[in-house]
């Protein structure tokens, strides 16, 4: 890996980083960005365009990066949000049934509870893949389902689901499948017109290398037409002050229409409100990083390979993996009986890992090499 790339990203002179499914590290210029950004607020005003541009900048460029439409991509302020918007939009049909991953992390299950809960679908269905293979899903999704939600890759196990068979079992039965992709958007190749997802949405802190505050979400074009936000809000209507900027008119110089409004055409009919301006400030500076040094056209020649020798390197060492061998991604768990305490000597020893439920959780990244693998399995030897 190029020096050039482990340079600007500073937590690296303090540690071996493996934790990128928690958090990933700051390039520096999403540093210098979000510090540009404070400093030119604090000393001439709100720079309310430049946040603007940027978050219309990651929109395009995230577009690009799933092989999708500027049109099909909403911002929000986080995964939950977003999911929480999208899911309240769809028209569900009554009395249906919600198909949700075992292995998903616990927002998208608490979201389907919450649709039970309130009448909205009658049923929630969990299919764990992991313990009964993939055909779980042939036997709870029907044509009484409406909703399928499964991550593309489980946030402990490491999993990689087959999102397109997926896809295809879900729309032979008439149902809408809604993927959280926040475990693989920046580590690894996604396409969302090869996956044939209704639904994708990832957020900025992890694999994409940003602050908090940032996610984003594709919708499929079909599905986008047919949604019908419950509530709008200022940002969400046609004639928005953002879409007047677009058009190069002038933000405030007639008044919002509040009588009788329309809905943004595009997915921005989704987004109720002002954004949280400085994510995508950094967002757009973490999205050129990941661009520019080819992060996701080095996950099977390198990062996937770094996981591969991880696992390798801890059978030999007779720990016990959770993560499946197959179809595993750039996350590997173990397990261990007191996961907190070991990821506390770990730290102390300048390796970030992280602990999970009676696991360890270990995610590199692109920027990773065999030596920080080879550190952390030595690290774990003396803990034998």
């Amino acid at each position: 890996m190029s020096e050039n790339v482990r340079s600007k990203i500073r937590v690296l002179e303090n540690y071996v980083y493996l934790d990128n499914a928690s958090s990933g590290p700051l390039p520096d210029p999403v540093v210098d960005a979000v510090k540009s950004f404070s400093e030119s607020w604090a000393f001439k005003g709100e720079p309310w365009d430049e946040g603007v541009e940027a978050l219309l900048d990651v929109k395009r460029l995230f577009s690009n990066f799933i092989g999708a439409s500027y049109y099909n991509v909403a911002a929000f302020p986080g995964v939950t949000y977003g999911l929480g918007v999208i899911l309240s939009s769809l028209k569900v049909k009554r009395k249906s049934n919600i198909v949700v991953g075992s292995h998903n992390f616990p927002t998208s299950i608490i979201m389907a509870r919450a649709l039970e809960r309130s009448g909205v679908v009658s049923e929630v269905r969990e299919a764990d893949a992991l313990k009964w293979g993939f055909g779980v899903y042939e036997k709870l999704i029907d044509d009484n389902t409406s909703i399928v939600m499964v991550d593309y890759v489980g946030w402990l196990s490491g999993h990689v689901e087959d999102i397109r068979e997926l896809s295809r079992i879900a729309h032979d039965h008439g149902a809408i499948l809604v993927t959280d992709a926040f475990h693989a958007v920046g580590v690894m190749p996604v396409d969302v017109k090869s996956l044939n997802v209704d639904v994708l949405i990832t957020g900025s802190y992890k694999w994409l290398m940003s602050i908090h505050g940032a996610a984003l979400a594709y919708i499929r074009g079909e599905l986008l037409e047919s949604m019908e936000p419950p509530i709008a809000g200022w940002m969400s209507i046609e004639d928005s002050i953002v879409k007047r900027m677009i058009r190069g008119e002038p933000e405030f110089e007639r008044p919002l229409e509040t009588l009788k409004i329309k809905l943004a055409e595009d997915a921005s009919k989704l987004e109720l409100g002002t954004q949280p301006l400085i994510a995508y400030v950094a967002l757009r500076e973490a999205l050129k990083f990941l661009i520019e040094h080819e992060a996701t056209l080095k996950y099977e020649s390198h990062t996937w390979k770094l996981a591969e020798e991880l696992a390798n390197g801890l059978e030999n060492l007779d720990y016990t993996l959770y993560t499946p061998r197959e179809r595993h991604s750039a996350i590997i768990t173990f397990k261990h009986r007191e996961p907190q305490k070991l990821a506390g000597e770990l730290e102390k020893e300048g390796v970030k890992v992280a602990a999970r439920p009676q696991l360890i959780r270990v995610s590199p990244h692109f920027y990773n090499t065999k030596e920080d693998i080879y550190k952390l399995l030595e690290a774990l030897e003396r803990k034998l």
